[in-house]
């Protein structure tokens, strides 16, 4: 069952400005390797965490319960964006709050596609999902989803919002080259590479218009830093590893303003 938490004060929740913020890719449902990165997290004195995608997948109770109760232990909170292995219609069932916030548990949120926020000065964006390469193996409706596709309307909802500095996702835009994509690709169909390649496409497509200062994103498992040189803007891009893999290759922690370089024509807005 859901539990419905109660409404965190403003001084505890994921909106408060942090002065560190922890990063994390893929964890695949992992509960004990979750709980071990939440710890880390504390230890190098990150207040949030914000989670790339692949986070809960079924979103069952032991699963959120065993995060809550490392996150109250170690006085956080975890915001989601999602991923491609997500249960969407489990996960979208629960409404989102005023705030603009959809509420797992009361130190667990999602971030819906599109959410904006602003952390001091730091103008944030969360965009979620990414096509599922191996749904030739998967049902749907079962272990994928259709609701993991950026669609191009959403692009348009979302860019039509305006820029920001940092920008949360589960897959990478077109245009920065993924240590060793080649490789994991082989042996599946044409049609879902292409289908990869086109959501890569769209999210692109966000990206130009929103230029924001850096992106970070999960799905490939490997930890990497790119940059994406488009001419008209330079956006850092970082991606992060999976569960299973060592730590420092699926969480990161950096200062708040290292988390997206602000724009001085927004910052007074």
């Amino acid at each position: 069952m859901w539990l419905v938490p109660h409404h965190p004060t403003p001084t505890r929740g994921f909106l408060r400005t942090p002065e560190r913020v922890a990063l994390a890719g893929d964890w695949h449902a992992n509960l004990s390797y979750g709980r071990e990165v939440i710890r880390h997290a504390r230890q190098r004195n990150a207040d949030v965490l914000i989670h790339l995608g692949d986070f809960g997948f079924d979103f069952t109770d032991e699963f959120l319960d065993g995060l809550e109760a490392e996150l109250n232990e170690d006085e956080m909170i975890l915001g989601f964006v999602e991923g491609n292995h997500e249960n969407y219609d489990r996960l979208l069932e629960r409404p989102v709050a005023d705030d603009g916030l959809r509420y797992l548990r009361e130190r667990i949120v999602h971030l819906p596609r599109g959410f904006r926020w602003r952390w001091g000065i730091t103008y944030c964006l969360a965009v979620g999902g990414a096509y599922s390469l191996d749904r030739v193996l998967r049902k749907p409706g079962k272990t994928w989803w259709p609701q993991e596709i950026l669609r191009e309307d959403q692009v348009d909802a979302i860019a039509a919002a305006g820029p920001a500095d940092a920008m949360f996702c589960h897959d990478c835009p077109a245009g920065v080259a993924i240590p060793e994509l080649t490789h994991d690709r082989i042996g599946f169909p044409p049609e879902d590479i292409e289908g990869a390649d086109h959501c890569r496409d769209t999210l692109r497509r966000l990206v130009d218009q929103v230029r924001p200062a850096r992106l970070w994103h999960g799905h490939y498992h490997r930890r990497y830093q790119s940059v994406l040189d488009a001419g008209a803007y330079r956006t850092v891009v970082d991606g992060l590893g999976r569960d299973k893999q060592p730590i420092d290759n699926n969480m990161v922690v950096v200062p708040l303003g290292a988390l997206g370089a602000h724009r001085a024509s927004r910052a007074a807005g």
